[in-house]
């Protein structure tokens, strides 16, 4: 059976037209309301697919008032508001040309389902921009569709400036009528305009849209075409449509490969940045080593200037000054192993004092006025 693609357009005002159609109307119908859409027999809840379809009353209304046509009164250009006979929403509607019960029952149908929805929002938002406020999905009629509803840019809240036919027809008539065409030729040059620019659009539509995924533009009656010409055709699309799913998987490869190299980049990041972190900690490292084995080389010069000054008696401590000797240097140089041996020194010269029978005493000796401090946070 051929699939062949449906999307219509329209635009309604606040007052309802003769069939009764409004904007109250189109919206409650698309939200399933109660009483708007007698013509569902098990009606189901819309899907929302763009924007807030449930906001969009408010976001209608809020849009209308801010709104106004400008009107001259006494010479001034003033603004009124809109008339309530003024088509402020335009409306897509785009069916899928497969039955609800397909889409529901066949995961590749669903697959396929969710491919046209996509291109089919991309496509009005391509076209219409953020005119574009929501759009909402129904699958509880025989085929499953979109429902799209757009606000129109125009200070005075124009809708059908967003109608390709109206738009062309408009232009038509305005350039014939300023050219003195009669006004029946004038009409129908005008509607003659309306269907070629609906006929561009749906084409439009087909091209970006429909072909890709193997569906037709219109049927073979329709067109009056040959058994062969719409087996040609038919092989023509269902090749488009193979392109389209080729062109998809190699997508999904492409992305799949992207995210690899994401990964790996975000690994590599990591591995330089803790690479990097390890360098520093062994720099860090290697210089207190360096450090330590300096102190530790110093160790055997302290010790020999300790007993140089000991003999000598040029080592004194003093409670508030600190130590006193000499030639400091000996003793800087240990570092933290001087700062850890000094309370045995400290100790160690008592006893030789003490030794000495009183005959020298801390502080007796005539040591340069050369501190050495015993506790310094920093090293010697």
């Amino acid at each position: 059976m051929p699939q062949i693609i449906f999307i219509h357009c329209q635009s309604f005002a606040r007052k309802p037209n003769r069939a009764g159609q409004c904007v109250v109307q189109v919206i409650s119908e698309g939200l399933r309301k109660g009483g708007y859409h007698p013509h569902v027999e098990n009606p189901k809840p819309p899907v929302p697919v763009y924007g807030d379809p449930a906001r969009f009353q408010k976001i209608h209304d809020d849009h209308v008032a801010q709104r106004r046509t400008l009107v001259m009164r006494n010479g001034q250009i003033g603004g009124r508001a809109i008339r309530a006979d003024r088509h402020t929403l335009f409306t897509i509607v785009a069916s899928y040309p497969t039955p609800t019960s397909s889409v529901a029952a066949l995961p590749e149908e669903l697959a396929r389902f969710e491919k046209w929805k996509a291109r089919t929002v991309a496509w009005v938002q391509d076209k219409y921009g953020d005119q574009l406020k929501a759009a909402l999905a129904h699958f509880d009629e025989s085929y499953p569709h979109l429902h799209f509803w757009l606000l129109p840019d125009d200070p005075s809240a124009d809708a059908g400036l967003l109608h390709p036919g109206k738009v062309a027809k408009r232009q038509t008539e305005t350039r014939l009528k300023s050219g003195g065409t009669p006004p029946r030729e004038v009409v129908k040059a005008g509607n003659r305009a309306l269907k070629d620019a609906m006929r561009a659009w749906v084409d439009d539509y087909h091209r970006q849209v429909g072909a890709p995924l193997g569906m037709s533009r219109d049927g073979p009656k329709r067109r009056r075409l040959s058994r062969s010409q719409y087996q040609a055709e038919r092989a023509m699309l269902d090749h488009h449509r193979k392109l389209e799913e080729e062109r998809s998987r190699l997508e999904a490869q492409v992305a799949a490969m992207e995210a690899a190299v994401a990964t790996m980049t975000a690994q590599q990041d990591e591995l330089e940045t803790k690479a990097a972190d390890f360098v520093e900690r062994a720099k860090r490292h290697h210089n207190r080593m360096r450090a330590e084995a300096a102190q530790v080389a110093a160790l055997g010069p302290m010790l020999d200037a300790l007993v140089t000054e000991i003999e000598n008696r040029t080592i004194a401590f003093d409670p508030e000054a600190g130590w006193r000797v000499r030639d400091p240097s000996p003793f800087r140089a240990a570092g933290r192993i001087w700062i850890k041996l000094e309370p045995a020194v400290r100790r160690l010269v008592g006893l030789v004092q003490a030794a000495e029978d009183g005959r020298w005493t801390a502080g007796s000796g005539k040591p340069e006025n050369r501190p050495l401090p015993s506790r310094s946070p920093a090293p010697l």
